[in-house]
């Protein structure tokens, strides 16, 4: 089996992986993997959080999401889906994201 790898470094903190393995004479399998450092955007969070004094009624920024996150969402259909980025969003275990404490 045959590996090409080629990696893009986008940011500093955000690695993209394309993986080739040739699996046959004819046949190949292509693998497209993302790494993300997301330990900026939950230090980013805390800042915001820290200097939102009254988040507005109507307009008010809830949470950063990592972009290995929204490419997730992309791969799994659910970019667009509006009631399954609140299920995203108020799930506990994306807490680390949010800017605001409320329900979305």
């Amino acid at each position: 089996m045959t590996i090409k790898r080629t990696t893009i470094d986008l940011r500093e903190n955000l690695k993209s992986e394309f993986i080739t393995e040739k699996v046959g004479v004819e046949k190949a399998r292509n693998i497209y993997h993302t790494k993300q450092n997301v330990a900026p955007v939950i230090d980013h969070v805390k800042k915001l959080k820290d200097n939102i004094t009254t988040p507005g009624k109507d307009f008010r920024h809830v949470a950063e999401v990592p972009m290995v996150i929204y490419q997730k969402a992309l791969r799994e259909g659910w970019h667009n889906d509006q009631k399954a980025w609140k299920r995203w969003l108020n799930d506990s275990d994306n807490k680390v994201f949010r800017t605001w404490e409320g329900k979305v």
